[in-house]
């Protein structure tokens, strides 16, 4: 059988401040195989960004800290690495697209710039084949006049070329994972798609593995293979994208498909999941959800419910979940 590239085992990662701990992350479990794009869909808030920075081990500390877990990339756990190599891993072999470009692109850089500093620190190459290799993947997420626009600032492109830039820049060393935090964030729908379908592209023919961060299912069905769907900080339901848009088995899960608009020829009226997401520093006994949850019984609110496993690859953190359709 094929080895996982990633694997996530029991990983958690808290917030130490005044007002108390933050449990951001709490014992998440997942899995990414080569070539596969995996979905971490969830509500703003739900810890989606922090366990990406924290494959990156790019949490900040203080506050923030990795307190248990592994995370094993290529069969090492990225938590026992030192500092220098942790750097060379990196943007190298994992890259990561950050939410909204304008910020994360430094503005008194060019773009060519910031794509060669990767490729200059990861491939050991000169500068005039670092430009060549720049303009290479300019071209390659299809931005118009790569040999002009390597020399443009970040002000100087639209929201959706400077999208396509963070792309470039991230995919500039060719990495095994690529980990993509709300890449179509702040563009409107028509450039979405076109984002979407150039992740998926190049995913293809680069055979990479994607972890796709969203809040959005919608995006999850065009180009996900798997899904797991994160609530404070815990996997609620985890399985392939077919299995879970046709046997759902979580009830929040099903808030948030319900949720989505439909092209049906007769409208239905949108569902919404009552309540609000909890307080990450005051989170209910029992399981996380059971404020908001239409199947929630008196034993829902005495103890965190386990991952229980649907069928071989469908797992649902719900003691009802058989009841949930």
């Amino acid at each position: 059988m094929q080895k996982p590239l990633l694997e996530i085992r029991s990983l958690s990662t808290h917030f130490f401040t005044e007002e108390g701990v933050i449990r951001a992350v709490e014992d998440v479990n997942f899995e990414i195989y080569p070539g596969e794009i995996l979905s971490l869909v969830g509500e703003s808030g739900c810890g989606k960004s922090v366990t990406g920075l924290s494959i990156l081990r790019l949490i900040a500390s203080p506050p923030g800290k990795i307190v248990s877990g592994q995370i094993l990339f290529d069969g090492r756990n990225l938590l026992d690495l030192e500092e220098r190599e942790m750097e060379k891993v990196r943007g190298n072999d994992i890259s990561m697209i950050f939410q909204e470009p304008m910020t994360s692109l430094n503005p008194v850089f060019t773009i060519g710039d910031q794509i060669m500093e990767a490729v200059l620190l990861h491939q050991k190459v000169d500068k005039g084949t670092a430009r060549k290799k720049a303009i290479e993947m300019l071209d390659r997420v299809r931005i118009p006049s790569p040999e002009t626009t390597i020399d443009a600032y970040p002000h100087q492109l639209s929201g959706g070329m400077r999208q396509r830039a963070m792309i470039a820049m991230a995919l500039s060393c060719q990495p095994k994972l690529l980990i993509a935090d709300e890449p179509t964030t702040a563009l409107d729908v028509t450039i979405q798609a076109q984002v979407l379908h150039l992740l998926r592209e190049i995913q293809r023919d680069m055979d990479m593995a994607v972890m796709l961060i969203t809040h959005d299912l919608g995006v999850v069905t065009e180009i996900a293979d798997r899904v797991a769907v994160m609530y404070a900080g815990r996997i609620m339901e985890y399985s392939p994208i077919q299995t879970l848009f046709q046997q759902v088995r979580n009830p929040y899960t099903k808030g948030l498909l319900d949720s989505i608009p439909s092209l049906e020829e007769k409208p239905r009226r949108l569902n919404v999941i009552p309540g609000q997401v909890p307080n990450p520093i005051d989170l209910p006994e029992g399981c996380t959800f059971h404020p908001r949850c239409y199947l929630s019984i008196e034993e829902c609110k005495k103890k965190e419910p386990p991952l229980f496993q649907v069928n071989e690859n469908h797992f649902s953190r719900c003691i009802r979940w058989k009841e949930c359709c």
